[in-house]
Protein backbone atom coordinates (compact mmCIF):
# COMPACT_ATOMS: atom_id res chain seq x y z
CA UNK A 1 0.00 0.00 0.00
CA UNK A 2 1.28 3.39 -1.18
CA UNK A 3 1.63 6.02 1.50
CA UNK A 4 -1.04 8.12 0.22
CA UNK A 5 -3.31 4.71 0.05
CA UNK A 6 -2.43 4.27 3.53
CA UNK A 7 -3.42 8.16 4.42
CA UNK A 8 -6.70 7.50 2.46
CA UNK A 9 -7.44 4.13 4.70
CA UNK A 10 -6.63 6.01 8.05
CA UNK A 11 -8.85 8.81 7.31
CA UNK A 12 -12.19 7.55 8.62
CA UNK A 13 -10.85 5.86 11.76
CA UNK A 14 -8.79 9.01 12.65
CA UNK A 15 -11.75 10.78 12.30
CA UNK A 16 -13.20 9.01 15.58
CA UNK A 17 -12.59 10.33 18.93
CA UNK A 18 -10.42 13.18 20.21
CA UNK A 19 -7.31 14.89 19.59
CA UNK A 20 -5.13 13.02 21.61
CA UNK A 21 -6.50 10.04 20.44
CA UNK A 22 -6.00 10.61 16.41
CA UNK A 23 -2.25 11.60 17.38
CA UNK A 24 -2.22 8.24 19.47
CA UNK A 25 -3.28 6.16 16.78
CA UNK A 26 -0.93 7.92 14.63
CA UNK A 27 1.80 7.22 16.83
CA UNK A 28 0.78 3.99 17.29
CA UNK A 29 0.62 3.28 13.39
CA UNK A 30 4.44 4.70 12.97
CA UNK A 31 5.59 2.10 15.80
CA UNK A 32 3.85 -0.99 13.90
CA UNK A 33 5.48 -3.32 11.59
CA UNK A 34 3.53 -3.62 8.14
CA UNK A 35 0.86 -6.27 7.98
CA UNK A 36 2.20 -8.92 5.75
CA UNK A 37 -0.75 -9.07 3.08
CA UNK A 38 -2.18 -6.64 0.59
CA UNK A 39 -5.95 -5.01 1.25
CA UNK A 40 -7.63 -8.24 -0.13
CA UNK A 41 -5.73 -10.11 1.56
CA UNK A 42 -6.80 -8.44 5.11
CA UNK A 43 -10.66 -8.27 4.02
CA UNK A 44 -10.66 -11.50 3.26
CA UNK A 45 -8.83 -12.59 7.02
CA UNK A 46 -11.09 -10.01 8.51
CA UNK A 47 -14.51 -11.28 7.06
CA UNK A 48 -13.12 -14.64 8.24
CA UNK A 49 -12.23 -13.77 11.99
CA UNK A 50 -15.57 -11.90 12.26
CA UNK A 51 -17.55 -14.83 11.73
CA UNK A 52 -16.01 -16.71 14.59
CA UNK A 53 -18.84 -17.21 17.33
CA UNK A 54 -16.42 -15.58 20.75
CA UNK A 55 -16.48 -12.33 17.53
CA UNK A 56 -20.40 -12.14 17.66
CA UNK A 57 -21.42 -13.26 20.74
CA UNK A 58 -18.97 -10.72 22.35
CA UNK A 59 -20.61 -8.16 19.44
CA UNK A 60 -17.38 -6.66 18.30
CA UNK A 61 -15.99 -6.10 15.18
CA UNK A 62 -11.94 -7.04 13.65
CA UNK A 63 -10.91 -4.08 11.12
CA UNK A 64 -7.74 -4.61 8.87
CA UNK A 65 -8.63 -1.48 6.84
CA UNK A 66 -4.83 0.11 8.13
CA UNK A 67 -1.78 -1.32 6.73
CA UNK A 68 -0.30 -1.72 10.07
CA UNK A 69 -2.84 -1.42 12.93
CA UNK A 70 -5.43 -3.83 13.93
CA UNK A 71 -8.77 -2.18 15.02
CA UNK A 72 -11.48 -4.32 17.12
CA UNK A 73 -14.34 -2.48 18.06
CA UNK A 74 -17.18 -2.79 20.10
CA UNK A 75 -19.96 -0.69 18.85
CA UNK A 76 -22.16 -1.04 21.00
CA UNK A 77 -21.62 -1.42 24.98
CA UNK A 78 -24.70 -3.74 26.44
CA UNK A 79 -25.70 -4.51 29.87
CA UNK A 80 -23.56 -7.63 29.78
CA UNK A 81 -20.43 -5.89 28.74
CA UNK A 82 -20.49 -3.70 32.51
CA UNK A 83 -18.93 -4.28 35.37
CA UNK A 84 -20.50 -5.71 38.70
CA UNK A 85 -21.23 -3.53 41.45
CA UNK A 86 -23.88 -1.38 39.71
CA UNK A 87 -21.39 0.58 37.70
CA UNK A 88 -21.76 1.19 33.71
CA UNK A 89 -17.82 1.13 33.28
CA UNK A 90 -17.00 -2.02 31.04
CA UNK A 91 -16.19 -4.78 32.67
CA UNK A 92 -12.20 -5.72 32.86
CA UNK A 93 -12.55 -8.77 31.73
CA UNK A 94 -14.06 -7.61 28.64
CA UNK A 95 -11.19 -4.91 28.29
CA UNK A 96 -8.73 -7.75 28.77
CA UNK A 97 -10.61 -9.35 25.78
CA UNK A 98 -10.82 -6.40 23.35
CA UNK A 99 -6.78 -5.82 24.34
CA UNK A 100 -6.33 -9.64 23.56
CA UNK A 101 -7.86 -9.62 20.64
CA UNK A 102 -6.16 -6.78 18.62
CA UNK A 103 -2.94 -7.64 19.76
CA UNK A 104 -3.04 -11.34 19.50
CA UNK A 105 -4.35 -10.25 15.43
CA UNK A 106 -1.51 -8.09 15.06
CA UNK A 107 1.25 -10.55 15.97
CA UNK A 108 -0.48 -13.77 14.36
CA UNK A 109 -0.65 -12.11 10.97
CA UNK A 110 3.07 -11.88 10.83
CA UNK A 111 3.08 -15.67 11.10
CA UNK A 112 1.29 -16.50 8.10
CA UNK A 113 0.10 -20.05 7.60
CA UNK A 114 1.17 -20.82 10.99
CA UNK A 115 -0.62 -22.03 14.26
CA UNK A 116 0.08 -18.75 16.93
CA UNK A 117 -1.45 -17.10 19.70
CA UNK A 118 -1.30 -14.58 22.70
CA UNK A 119 1.38 -16.16 25.46
CA UNK A 120 1.51 -13.48 27.47
CA UNK A 121 -0.54 -10.63 28.49
CA UNK A 122 0.33 -7.33 30.55
CA UNK A 123 -2.58 -5.29 30.93
CA UNK A 124 -2.61 -1.66 32.90
CA UNK A 125 -6.02 -0.07 33.10
CA UNK A 126 -5.66 3.89 33.11
CA UNK A 127 -9.56 4.72 34.11
CA UNK A 128 -12.68 3.31 34.19
CA UNK A 129 -14.16 2.76 30.60
CA UNK A 130 -17.70 4.70 30.74
CA UNK A 131 -19.34 5.11 27.37
CA UNK A 132 -21.38 3.64 24.55
CA UNK A 133 -18.42 2.11 22.58
CA UNK A 134 -15.27 0.93 23.06
CA UNK A 135 -11.85 0.31 20.12
CA UNK A 136 -9.10 -1.06 20.82
CA UNK A 137 -6.21 -0.46 18.40
CA UNK A 138 -2.84 -2.99 18.12
CA UNK A 139 0.55 -2.95 16.41
CA UNK A 140 2.93 -5.91 16.20
CA UNK A 141 6.35 -4.07 17.37
CA UNK A 142 9.03 -6.85 16.71
CA UNK A 143 8.75 -10.03 15.47
CA UNK A 144 12.00 -12.59 16.30
CA UNK A 145 11.77 -15.89 14.70
CA UNK A 146 8.70 -18.03 16.33
CA UNK A 147 7.94 -14.88 18.72
CA UNK A 148 6.15 -11.24 17.78
CA UNK A 149 6.18 -8.44 20.44
CA UNK A 150 2.53 -6.20 20.43
CA UNK A 151 0.98 -3.45 21.91
CA UNK A 152 -2.58 -2.30 22.22
CA UNK A 153 -4.71 0.81 23.08
CA UNK A 154 -8.28 0.79 24.16
CA UNK A 155 -10.27 4.49 23.70
CA UNK A 156 -13.58 5.23 24.97
CA UNK A 157 -14.90 8.38 24.18
CA UNK A 158 -11.64 9.60 23.03
CA UNK A 159 -10.03 8.87 26.11
CA UNK A 160 -7.08 5.96 26.61
CA UNK A 161 -8.57 3.77 28.98
CA UNK A 162 -5.73 0.85 29.46
CA UNK A 163 -2.53 -0.18 27.47
CA UNK A 164 -1.44 -3.88 27.24
CA UNK A 165 1.57 -5.29 25.83
CA UNK A 166 2.36 -8.97 24.86
CA UNK A 167 4.20 -11.44 23.02
CA UNK A 168 2.13 -13.87 20.23
CA UNK A 169 4.09 -17.47 19.64
CA UNK A 170 3.94 -19.98 17.53
CA UNK A 171 2.71 -23.66 18.51
CA UNK A 172 5.89 -25.17 19.35
CA UNK A 173 4.55 -28.48 18.11
CA UNK A 174 1.37 -30.22 16.80
CA UNK A 175 -0.51 -31.90 20.10
CA UNK A 176 0.25 -27.82 21.46
CA UNK A 177 -2.81 -27.21 18.57
CA UNK A 178 -6.42 -28.15 18.89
Amino acid sequence: MSEEQEKKAVAPLTDRGSEPQRLAFAALASRGLPIPMDEGGRRSWQDNFNRIPAMRFLGCQLDLSHGRVVQVHLPEVREHHQGGMGTEAVNGAVIAGLCDCALGVSGVLQLPGKRAGTVELDIKFMRPTVGRSVIAYAVALKKGGSVVFAESELYCRGRLCAIATGMVSTASNEADGP
